[in-house]
């Protein structure tokens, strides 16, 4: 940020010296997230024993997070830290539709870690978010259900920060665009055995390797997937999607529920089923692109994801 607004390449700088002492053209510089400044007028009007009443002892106030993902009432919410998980996710949010699990947070932003429900009753707060491989991040907390898959969800998040690497650490540069290829080919079915190993040793070298948050942050969504979701990853490699999301590894067939309406091979954009009418077609596997426009719009369910 720093680097930018002096018109140089947004590039981290070394530490020390901090911003605090050396920051803007070599001047004391305050560098925070909007969010901590929004909260000094309220300290200066209430006093800061009133912001330290509110949280946990070590965590103190409030938190601003951006509620999304497969909850029925997202948007920015603000809670006491200490809140639970489960609070948030089920009380704030409503909980996931009706029908479907509720399976995961990934809390933090693009280098947050993913939380499995199992472990939503722990309290959102810096020490707690931290032992299980999250962060607080930017306050981003996206809700999770079954039909998400954790391998494509960690592939997602590091596409991201790997794309926003600024590329000077090397580790950061060309050990995310490593972990980014492993995550493909997974997803394409074409893992190896020892991709999951790779993928750890990789992660931590990323961590330890790069200078500013965004490097050591990035392995979070696939540090945590594997750490809680090691089983989905397993899974692909056996050349399964356990979520029906990765489309090298799924089949659509229309089941004896069809009542040929002929409505999916209507729809189908590139002709992979046959107008039959009255007749239960079948599905041309490789003119299919798995578009999921055919499940869709059956109005039997007859048409499932194997």
């Amino acid at each position: 940020l720093l680097n930018s607004i002096e018109g140089k390449r947004g590039m981290p700088r070394l530490r020390p010296p901090y911003p605090a002492e050396k920051g803007l053209w070599g001047r004391p510089t305050l560098v925070n997230n909007v969010e901590t400044y929004a909260v000094v007028p309220w300290i200066f009007r209430h006093g800061a024993d009133a912001f330290a009443a509110l949280g946990t002892p070590t965590s103190k106030g409030t938190k601003v997070f951006a509620l999304a993902g497969k909850v029925q009432r997202g948007g920015l919410i603000e809670v006491p830290m200490g809140c639970t998980i489960r609070q948030i996710v089920e009380e704030i949010g409503g909980g996931v539709a009706p029908g479907r699990q509720f399976k995961a947070v990934q809390i933090g932003g693009p280098s947050g870690g993913c939380i499995p429900a199992s472990l939503a009753d722990t309290p959102i707060d810096f020490e707690a978010l931290t032992q299980l491989g999250a962060i607080m991040g930017s306050g981003g907390l996206v809700v999770l259900d079954d039909t998400d898959c954790m391998v494509d969800i960690a592939r997602y998040f590091l596409r991201f920060t790997q794309e926003q690497s600024c590329g000077k650490c090397t580790f950061c540069r060309v050990g995310t665009r490593r972990m980014l290829e492993i995550l493909d080919r997974i997803t394409a079915g074409q893992g190896k055995p020892e991709d999951l190993d790779r993928l750890e040793q990789l992660a931590h070298q990323v961590q330890v390797g790069s200078l500013c948050g965004l490097g050591k942050t990035a392995p979070n969504p696939v540090l945590t997937t594997l750490r809680y979701f090691r089983d989905e990853y397993e899974a692909h490699l056996a050349g399964r999607c356990p979520a029906g999301k990765c489309t090298a590894l799924i089949r659509y067939r229309i089941t004896e529920k069809c009542l040929g309406c002929t409505l999916c091979a209507q729809n189908c954009p590139v002709g992979a089923i046959p107008i039959l009418p009255y007749v239960r077609p079948w599905i041309e596997q490789e003119k299919c692109t798995r578009c999921d426009t055919c499940r869709q719009v059956c109005p039997n369910g007859a048409i499932v994801v194997e």
